[in-house]
């Protein structure tokens, strides 16, 4: 049986599928589907996923899915685009007055199924980001809608955000990634994810950057790994309280960002001691390095990190709760005023 594979024991006799897969941590939640909690973990080879026999054979819609929406989760968590977008976003939110979150919190938003006006669809979910906001909030920063940004909201965001890129992508000689009639929310979420990561080197383009940007330091906006493994593996902090690692993939050009493979190394405070302490053991020399940022810069700030993230975390959701409500409470009120004014029509008629 291969380590580390999991499931409650009333599954019986399941079979394993296997995907490929370069992580080297595992998925926290747990789903549960027809009766069953299913554990998805993440190996450095393989994701074995436990599934009933009569559940693999003839999988039902919810099982897709659920099954889907945990792959999606896996693969954003391997692409370096995420959190170099939440990091720009983090270190120019007051310069460029965008939207305050975390890493985590622009994932659940990607993953959320929302409509064109960036509604959750499911009532019943609440996402502390609305990836509307975020991208209104970059357009209105580009030069070439400066003089319409009054006009641009979220109910129509869409069209600006599609000529801006006819624009751009045309002046930098790329593919445009939204050179579609889709609705942003309906995209792939890697194309999605690839929009993001334009618009925000597009905001840079903007001439009140030079300006803007002035009075930060310039180690305040290089990003560096904070050290290396004995394989070469690059460690990458970018805020919150996550770690990365960047591996490269043997025989593949180093100038090639496709020759590296991206992954979430610590998730937890406890991720980051347990990392620790193994490199506390190490004799290799990068290692010691490395163990030595980590313990001096890192693991006595983590547990005020984690509180102040969780704290952040639950006022932005209450927040969008709030809000949330009391639209709602709009749209009942004019449903509410229209009918009686349905009514009066229909009584002055008769």
């Amino acid at each position: 049986m291969l380590c580390g594979a999991s499931a409650s024991s009333d599954l019986g006799d399941g079979r394993y599928g296997y995907w490929s897969s370069r992580t080297g941590s595992r998925i926290r939640p747990r789903s549960r589907v027809d009766g069953h909690v299913y554990h998805f973990y993440r190996f450095n080879c393989f994701i074995p996923i436990i599934l009933p026999p009569h559940i693999s054979q003839r999988p039902s819609k919810r099982t897709v899915t659920i099954f889907l929406s945990f792959m999606n989760f896996i693969d954003i968590q391997s692409w370096w685009e995420v959190p170099c977008i939440a990091h720009f976003c983090s270190l120019f939110s007051s310069t460029f007055k965008l939207p305050e979150f975390y890493i985590e919190e622009l994932e659940e938003a990607l993953l959320t199924d929302t409509d064109a006006e960036g509604e959750v669809v499911n009532a019943k979910v609440c996402t502390a980001l609305k990836l509307s906001e975020l991208i209104v909030a970059l357009l209105k920063g580009c030069d070439t809608l400066a003089p319409i940004s009054s006009q641009i909201s979220p109910s129509n965001y869409q069209m600006f955000l599609r000529r801006l890129f006819r624009e751009k992508c045309q002046v930098y000689n790329v593919e445009n990634p939204f050179n579609t009639d889709t609705d942003f929310e309906k995209l792939p979420l890697r194309t999605k994810i690839l929009i993001l990561k334009y618009l925000c080197d597009f905001r840079l383009d903007s001439e009140d950057v030079c300006n803007s940007i002035s009075g930060y330091l310039p180690d305040s906006i290089r990003l560096e790994p904070i050290g290396y493994d004995r394989n070469g593996s690059s460690y990458w902090y970018f805020y919150g309280t996550r770690l990365y690692r960047e591996d490269r993939v043997p025989g593949k050009s180093k100038a090639s960002k496709a020759a590296t493979i991206w992954q979430v190394i610590c998730f937890t405070e406890e991720d980051w001691r347990n990392l620790a302490t193994k490199l506390d053991n190490s004799t290799n020399q990068k290692e010691r390095a490395l163990h030595e940022v980590l313990v001096e810069n890192f693991l006595p700030k983590l547990s005020k990190l984690f509180r102040e993230q969780e704290r952040k975390r639950r006022a932005r959701l209450l927040e969008q709760r709030t809000s949330s409500r009391i639209r709602l409470l709009r749209e009942k009120q004019q449903q509410e005023q229209q009918q009686l004014k349905d009514q009066q029509q229909r009584y002055v008629r008769c």
